[in-house]
Parts: structure tokens; sequence; C-alpha cells
């Protein structure tokens, strides 16, 4: 047999070995929320253009939440909420934050955070987005855990790769398109704010319609910077032909979004809504031009969080210019030995990870910890109005952190 075939009859039987489904061995239990109030998750359903979608909804539960058995997401994954608990209706009004998953991902992939923040008073609302296709909140995956390891394994770890080999030929097949997104959410805060004063549903006075954050990981994160009003700065000509090209692209070198029509015709700031008053960025893709001017007219508070690993992450470069030259205030944390799904903690369920990914071989505690803090502490100060407690928005908060702040 050929070096070449024995090395794919290797990697198959690793990828067969190390990708053994969820649903074939012991549900794995992820990071406990740490806020004081118990956490309830619901399913609920919302019509987006003609087409009925699933949504994820975290929120504080009542006090006979504690104790009961938690939820078993669809990942695989046991969280700490209570499925269909009771709402917690003593309580105020919630801030009301919108969380956008990355490309091919779902709603039930950030538990940890999104539980996390429903712990300390926030109604979390996550859609599957149209291309969700490696797992959803209901129903079995169209890319199982075999052809994600596979992917993972021929493409040596390397995270444009894998992105590219898994979705290129779609987004290319779009034109990379993602208007598609920002609809999506603005959909999702109509839904929620329609919930808010419907006399029949759960969710009736449980939202306080002025205070709404959006969250978003990966082509999330690119979601909530087009949401949040960062602006396609195109000018009058098309750009040049050769930064059009749709061959050869990594996460280094994406398309120009003024070359294709659904930019152009929007304008600078077409997909933002202003109902949105404050950004948490999780490791973005990022494709803007003149990405320092399109920073510098950002009007909201805003807080990026990216690992360090240099092969399985985004690029830093681009992050760190978001944060240079955004007005404050904001916030850049940079997470050692973290790569770029250690924010998605359904990830567990994979051995591969837990084997290889840097996120979650060693210490994935301490760096859950990081998410769920500087988020928390975040949307705390700029939704809430609560002043951080520890001065956590200004120091690191274990060894993992290396954090920049402009308040």
């Amino acid at each position: 047999m050929k070096l070449k075939n024995r090395l794919q009859t290797l990697l198959t039987m690793v990828a067969l070995a190390l990708s053994v489904g969820p649903a074939a061995r012991a549900a794995t239990k992820t990071i406990a929320p740490d806020g004081p109030r118990p956490v309830g998750a619901r399913v609920m359903h919302v019509s987006i253009a003609g087409q009925i979608r699933p949504l994820l909804v975290w929120y504080p539960a009542d006090a006979s939440a504690r104790g009961r058995a938690p939820i078993l997401y669809s990942t695989g994954l046991l969280g700490w909420a209570v499925a269909d608990a009771e709402p917690d209706r003593a309580a105020p009004p919630c801030p009301l934050i919108i969380f956008s998953h990355g490309m091919g991902g779902c709603a039930a992939q950030h538990v940890f955070i999104n539980e996390n923040l429903a712990s300390f008073g926030y109604v979390v609302i996550a859609p599957d987005h149209q291309e969700a296709q490696m797992c959803h909140i209901e129903g079995k995956p169209e890319i199982g855990a075999t052809r994600l390891t596979w992917s993972v394994l021929t493409n040596r770890f390397n995270l444009s790769q894998v992105v590219f080999d898994l979705f290129g030929g779609m987004m290319k097949e779009r034109g990379y398109d993602f208007s598609y997104r920002p609809a999506e959410i603005k959909a999702v805060i109509d839904f929620a704010l329609a919930q808010n004063q419907d006399p029949d549903s759960f969710l009736h006075g449980r939202i306080d319609p002025e205070k709404i954050g959006m969250a978003g990981h990966s082509l999330g994160g690119y979601t909530t910077l087009m949401v949040g009003g960062m602006p396609f700065s195109c000018g009058e000509s098309p750009p040049p032909e050769e930064d059009c090209r749709l061959d050869h692209l990594t996460l280094d070198r994406l398309p120009n979004p003024c070359c294709f029509d659904y930019v152009r015709q929007a304008g600078p700031f077409g997909f933002r809504d202003p109902r949105v008053k404050a950004l948490l960025v999780l490791s973005p893709a990022v494709m803007f031009p003149d990405l320092p001017r399109a920073a510098a007219e950002l009007k909201l508070p805003i807080m990026l969080i990216s690992g360090a690993d240099k092969n399985f992450e985004v690029p830093w470069a681009p992050v760190q210019t978001i944060y240079d030259h955004a007005p404050r205030p904001k916030y850049l944390i940079r997470l050692r030995q973290t790569d770029h799904m250690t924010a998605a903690d359904s990830t567990l369920n994979l051995s591969l990870a837990r084997l290889f990914l840097p996120g979650f071989r060693t210490h994935f505690a301490d760096k859950a910890q990081a998410y769920q803090e500087y988020s928390a502490a975040f949307f705390n100060l700029h939704l809430k109005g609560e002043a951080p407690k520890d001065n956590v928005l200004i120091r690191p908060l274990n060894r993992f952190v290396e954090i920049w702040s402009d308040q």
C-alpha cells in the first residue's frame, strides 16, 4: 500500500474513532452559570421569510426550577438550565440579548455563555440561521461529527482551510451574500418584542425593550457588527477587479464586500438596527472595506474576545484594528491557548477537540470563566448600568487573559 493511501486509511480510522456521536455515549456536562438566578430554556418558533424557524430562549426562572433535572440540548450537551421552567415574574423586565452563531453552526453551540447571561437576569434568544448544518436546535445535522473531524484532520487543524473546505462552495454559490443574517436578527427582535406584549406568551412583560444587546461568534460576530452599525464604506467606484476574485480565498484574504450588490444597494449603514445598544463580538469574521474608518464610525459600546491560537482561530490583526479605531467605551480580550471553537462548548462532545484543540485540551474551565465573566460584566455595565465588581473590565481575570480597555 502506498504511503498516501496508508495515511488516508489511518486518518479515516482516527476520524471514525474520535467522532463518536453524542447519542453513542453519555452526555457531556457544560460549565455551570455563575449568576444568582436559576435559568430556564425553551424552544420557540418564528416565521422568517415564509419559513418556520426554531429559536432557543434562555431566561431567569422562578425558584421552582432549583433542583430540577437540567436540559439535554440537541447537540448532546447537558446544560444547567431547566427545560420549560416558569419564568420569574416577580422580577422586573430583563434586558434582551440576541446571539448569532457562526457559519454552519446552530443556536445550541454556545450554551455556557448564554445560560450564564440568563443567570444574571437577561433574556437571551438565539436563532438557527438558515445555513445551519453542523447542528440544529431540532433535528439531525447535515454535517456530522465524522465529516467535521475528517476536515480538521486533513486540513491539519488550519481553521481557514476547514472553513472553505466545508462551506466555501455554499458561500460562493450564494455570492457571499450575507444580508439574510441581519434580516433574520431583526425578525427575531421583532418577534421577541411582540411576545413581550402578548398576554398568552411566557415572555409577556419579561423584556425591557429599551435595553437590547447583541452577541455573536465568528460569522455571527460579523453579523453583530453589521447589525450594530459598522458601515460598508464603498465609495462611488467599484473596487479593483483583483479585490473581487473568488478563488484562493482564506480568512486573511476575503472578498471585498463592495463587490457585491447586496452591500452596494444597502448603503453604508443599511444593516444597522438602532434598537441594539451594546455589542459582544467573539472571534469575528471581518469583511469590511477600509476597516479603520468603519470601526471609527461605530457608535455603541463594544467588547471583542478572541483566542490567541495562530492556526485554529481567526486572524488577530483585524480584531486589533477594530479595537484600536473604535470609539470608547471599548474592550479587547485575547485568551492564551484558546482556539476558535472554545466559545462553542458543544464541541466538548468531540473527542478530537478534547485531545487536540488547545482551548479544550487543558484548563477549559478557566477559559470558559473568562468568556462568562467578561460578557456578563460588559452587558451589566452597558445595558443595566451596574458597575462591575473587582474592576473585572480592566484587569486580567486569570493567567489566560490579556485585556485592553478604554472606558
